[in-house]
């Protein structure tokens, strides 16, 4: 119960500094600041470069504040909002640059998914998760990614990606399956 209060006084103060920054583009400032760095994580797992991150990551927060007006709130976090944008623009500097992105992953991050697909955490099960990823195609590694790594809901998930929660979840567990089949494959 005490969470749940401290989630919803959470989501009163940064409903309360959306409504600000609608008002005066200076009272963004808050909202930057929250997301600024989960955002440029973001962003730099899929670039790899911290320069490239840095931009892309203004574009973000430039798009945000220009388009706050049109904002409205659907029963998402506002962080949702964001990492949509960010997924777009990323994906929006790879159409440019002719490319293709990769996902990074951090040992924890593999451990995290072991124990999800009930696979044991040895160095080779560790070492064959990370080849199955890196052969998924982009959009299911991304599910993976956002789902496991970013720790985002199905909620924030379906905004980020334009789904229902349901669907996003649906996405998400087949995502999996497919790394699991990847994963025997390449036994």
């Amino acid at each position: 119960m005490l969470e749940a209060n401290k989630k919803s006084k959470v989501l009163a103060l940064e409903r309360r500094q959306i409504e600000a920054a609608k008002l005066n583009p200076a009272h963004f400032a808050p909202l930057y600041n929250r997301y600024f760095k989960p955002i440029y994580i973001f962003v730099f797992k899929k670039v790899k470069n911290e320069d490239l991150a840095g931009d892309i990551t203004s574009k973000v927060f430039l798009k945000a504040l220009l388009s706050i007006k049109k904002y409205k709130h659907m029963g998402f976090t506002f962080s949702s909002w964001l990492y949509r944008i960010a997924s777009n623009e990323v994906n929006l500097h790879y159409r440019k640059e002719n490319k293709t992105s990769e996902v990074e992953l951090l040992e924890k991050d593999v451990v995290v998914l072991l124990e999800e697909i009930k696979e044991p955490e040895d160095i080779e099960r560790q070492e064959s998760m990370l080849t199955a990823l890196n052969q998924l195609p982009l959009p299911t590694a991304e599910l993976i990614e956002m789902r496991f790594f970013e720790k985002l809901s199905f909620n924030e998930i379906g905004a980020v990606l334009g789904l229902k929660p349901v669907t996003a979840k649906l996405r998400v567990y087949r995502a999996l399956e497919k790394l699991k089949k990847q994963m025997l494959k390449n036994k």
